[in-house]
């Protein structure tokens, strides 16, 4: 493989991460209010599934908002974009909500 076609995929690898991150950080809370009630009921597998499902319209709509800043150039990296940034979510939510849990004082039954 030509060393400029490894340098080109490296740049759309990090502008992906770039991209990425930035629909992430822009979805983070509204997914969070979607999902923070519900979560504590739910098993560790449900939750990834309930916040998966919560968080696509959030992190669509982001995203076609990102397309329309950065321009048509981005556009083919749509599905990819909401796939990490799906997994972003998922992952910083069930993080943030197991060290919620862990910050909890243990209650005792009356």
């Amino acid at each position: 493989m030509a060393w400029h076609h490894r340098i080109a995929q490296w740049l759309v690898a990090d502008r992906l991460a770039e991209m990425t991150e930035r629909v992430a950080g822009r979805s983070r809370m509204a997914v969070w209010q979607r999902v923070v009630d519900r979560l504590p009921e739910l098993s560790a597998a449900e939750m990834r599934g309930y916040i998966r499902a919560r968080a696509i319209a959030v992190i669509s709509s982001e995203t076609e908002r990102l397309i329309e800043q950065e321009g048509a150039r981005i556009s083919g990296m749509r599905s990819e974009i909401v796939a990490a940034a799906t997994q972003s979510l998922v992952e910083t939510i069930v993080v943030q909500l197991s060290q919620r849990r862990r910050s909890e004082p243990l209650r005792q039954a009356a």
